[in-house]
Formats: C-alpha cells, structure tokens, sequence
C-alpha cells in the first residue's frame, strides 16, 4: 500500500467514526428536546435501539462518506489545504443536515415549525466540530511530519549556464515547497559546469537515468528555460518518471495557458504533470466511470456473451484481444477487446495500423468495429481505472514515439486518463496512420483544456449516435 493509500484510508476510517460519534451525540440531543420522544421512550437506550435510530447510525455514515468523496476531499490526501479543509466540511455537512432532516426528521410531529429549523441547525452545530477537529488534527499532523523530514531531492532544469542568482531564487523557492536543488541539467549542449558545491551537473542525455538512480524526487523548470517545443519534448521524456515537474505560473502559460496554485504564502508554482481540475471534478468524473461501467458490464453481460462466443466460433483463436497500451502518467495497462482481426495479424511483432479493407479483419470484426462493438470489453478497464469513459484513445508505445518526433506535445494527452470514447474519435473516427493520428490529437488536447462534466456528456451522447447509426470506421 502506498503513502496516498495508507493516508486515504485513514481519512475514511476517521471520517466514518466522527460521522458515527456526530450522529450518536445528535440522537442523545434529540431524545432530550424533541417533545414526545421521552414519552415514547421511557429511557436513552431504548431511543437508541429503535429501528429508526440502528437504521440511521447504519446508513448515514456511508452516504456522509459519499459526499466527502464527491466533494473530493479523498483526491489530495498529502498536501492539503486547511483552509479548503474547513470549507469542503462545512459544504458536506450542510447538505447532510438538510437530507436528514428531509429523510429522518421529516416524520416527527412537532408542535411548532420553528423546531425544525432549530433541529437542522442543532444537527449542523453538532456533526462540524466533530468532523471537522479530527481531520485537521490528521492533516496538522501531516504537515508538521513533512516538514519535519529532510527536504527532498529535485533537479533543476535550466537553460544556458545558470547563475548564482538564479540558483539561489530556485533554493529559496525549494525551501518554501520542502525541497533542494541536489543537480542541474542544462538543456543548452554548450553549456558548461558552473554548479556551487553539492549541486550536481548532470548532461542532458543522461537526465532519466540519473533521476531513477539517485532518487530525485522532481524537477524544477528554471524560468527563462522554456519555449513550446522543447518544452514539449523534455515533457514527453520527464512523465514517465512519475514525478511533478514544477514550473512557475508565467511559464506555465506559455505551456497551457492556465494557472493552477495552492498557496498564498509561497512563491506559486504549478505542477504540469497535474492538470488543471477541481478535486471534486476529478472525484465526480471517477463515479460515474465506476457506476456506468459496472452497470454496463451487468446489463451487457448476454450481449457480452454472445459476441464473445460469436467471435470464437467465427475464426480461430481466442475471443478476447489484450493488447499493452500506454495510459495516465505514460503507465502501461493491458486492454482488452473482441478480436476483430485473425490470429497473428502482426506478423515479426511489428505493429501495424488497420485500414479501411484490411483483410486482416474478420467479417465479423468489421460489422463489430461499424458499430465498435469490439470495445465493449473496455468497460472492464474503465471500471478497474486503467480508463475513462471520455478521454483520449490509448495508443501503442511504437506510435506514441512516432507521433511525439512530429508532435512532441501529444505527451499533454497522459495528463488524463485514456477514455472509451474521445472527441477525437468522435470528430475523427480511427487513424489508420501516423499523421491522422497527430490530425486526431488536436480535438484530444482541446478536450483537456476544457475538461467538463457537460463536455463528456455530448461527446457520450455524440458516441452513442456514431454507434446507432453504424459509422464506426
């Protein structure tokens, strides 16, 4: 288990507790004020073991968890902010305490509206401080444990032969943020060693491989260093190695055109390797992947087998083709598919794109990919988290490389989970070269830069319609 994993499941532990003690504490409070409660009950302990009160300690706390998950307090469990903390609680309980007096306090008759109010507020009053105290303890905690621990190790990426001046504003940056400046990779092959004692050169081919063997734990784009192609192509070499790359919000614009922080009390930086979206964005986005491809998986389970068995009887070989992808952070994931095509349709292992009478493909295969029957299977990767159900296509290694000598900034595109469908897909259909696949990433990075819950439900709804009307390519 992870750091994030250990941290996310204390949060929930301590969160489901809290929520239980709230509730616990609210009904003691509410036996002793709500007229009538104390003539039905003749003690504490019989209120407590009534059904309606076991049903609401049961049920509650989980859907309280709901709300703290969809709000995505969950999302960023290391570096939170105890400011949004204190507002995303105030927010779930809020709403929490109108669904309970809807749902659970709805059915007592009470002599005077006002009391309603007064229980609603009681309710609020109550649930925040006992919410809210343990989880700024957890991430007090947190804070002081990291600062407490030696600053971690980062590069700085610089062009030209930096200055001392310039070190020393990333230094002091760095302190702010809990790191040091331990190397110095200079983009500009003539530049030459200029580094202070202790701080490493390090030459630009060699960058990966002395960031995996010395532990440097993230990078810092100096300013000044950054223009859009070979920001692109440093890009496409430092996500694979899964850690930030910082870069001041001025330069991030020339990247992105946006700017993201955190802080008010820190020099900003922005992490290019976390795209631009809301915690509870990414939290909601996650959800609906979740319910919409198990409830898929179930509903198109006969569907499912019937392809599945048609395909086997239609050709030899196995039904299912799996396949490793590259998806979020550059990770590889294997997907799965109906197999379309015939058995060893690569042959020597060289990929090979598809096109439009490529007998390669099965007659079922091709009547499956007219309606993209063939990735229904993908719902299993959606629901594992290796995909989304929008977001850009997963491509092979092989072509990732291709794409990224013509167009270094497709490396943007694993700044999201890989989808189902895509804008790109749904504007462009599939690519059958390298240069259709660069056509098709332009519609893939306009849909990161304006990532919405609106904007997956047309592209879905766009989907849908390609899929009933069979002009899969």
């Amino acid at each position: 288990m992870t750091e994030k994993q250990k941290l996310r499941t204390l949060y929930v532990t301590v969160d489901y507790l809290s929520t239980l003690a709230g509730l616990a504490a609210f009904s003691i409070v509410r036996y002793m004020v709500v007229p009538g409660l104390t003539e039905r009950y003749s003690s504490v302990w019989m209120f407590f073991t009534s059904v309606g009160v076991k049903l609401t300690m049961a049920i509650c706390p989980f859907f309280m968890l709901l709300l703290y998950y969809l709000s995505g307090y969950y999302v960023r469990v290391i570096a939170k902010s105890r400011v949004g903390e204190l507002l995303k609680t105030v927010l779930c309980v809020g709403v929490a305490s109108l669904v309970f007096f809807l749902v659970v306090l709805l059915d007592n008759v009470l002599p005077r509206r006002v009391y309603n109010y007064e229980l609603i507020l009681l309710f609020f009053a109550m649930m925040l401080p006992i919410v809210y105290v343990p989880r700024f303890i957890i991430t007090t905690w947190i804070r002081s444990v990291k600062r407490s621990q030696p600053p971690a190790d980062y590069m700085l990426v610089t062009s030209g032969n930096p200055g001392e001046p310039e070190l020393t504003s990333c230094s002091n940056i760095g302190k702010e943020y809990g790191f040091r400046i331990k190397a110095v990779c200079n983009l500009d092959p003539d530049g030459h060693d200029c580094c202070p004692p202790g701080v490493e050169q390090v030459a630009l081919e060699n960058m990966e491989r002395y960031i995996r063997e010395s532990g440097i734990r993230g990078v810092m784009l100096s300013p000044g260093s950054i223009d859009s192609d070979k920001t692109m192509t440093l890009l496409s070499r430092l996500f694979p190695l899964s850690i930030p790359v910082m870069l001041s919000p001025d330069d991030k614009a020339i990247v992105t055109g946006r700017v993201r922080f955190d802080t008010v009390t820190a020099e900003p930086l922005t992490d290019l390797t976390d795209p631009y979206l809301p915690d509870s964005f990414m939290a909601v986005k996650r959800m609906m992947d979740i319910v919409v491809s198990g409830v898929g998986l179930v509903i198109l389970s006969p569907v499912l087998l019937a392809l599945g068995v048609s395909v086997r009887l239609g050709s030899a070989g196995p039904a299912l083709y799996s396949q490793e992808r590259v998806g979020y952070h550059r990770r590889p994931f294997r997907i799965l598919k109906f197999r379309s095509m015939v058995v060893d349709s690569e042959p020597g292992g060289r990929p090979r794109l598809s096109s439009d009478h490529d007998p390669r493909v099965t007659p079922l295969g091709r009547w499956m990919r007219k309606y993209r029957l063939d990735e229904l299977p993908n719902l299993w990767n959606v629901f594992k988290g290796d995909m989304s159900l929008v977001g850009p296509r997963p491509e092979r290694s092989y072509y990732i490389e291709e794409i990224c000598k013509k167009a270094p900034h497709y490396t943007l595109l694993h700044l999201v989970r890989p989808g189902l469908t895509s804008w790109g897909m749904v504007r462009y259909g599939y690519a059958s070269d390298v240069p259709s696949m660069v056509e098709r990433m332009k519609y893939d990075i306009l849909y990161i830069q304006n990532l919405s819950l609106a904007v997956d439900l047309r592209i879905i709804l766009h989907t849908v319609r390609t899929v009933v009307r069979g002009e899969g390519k």
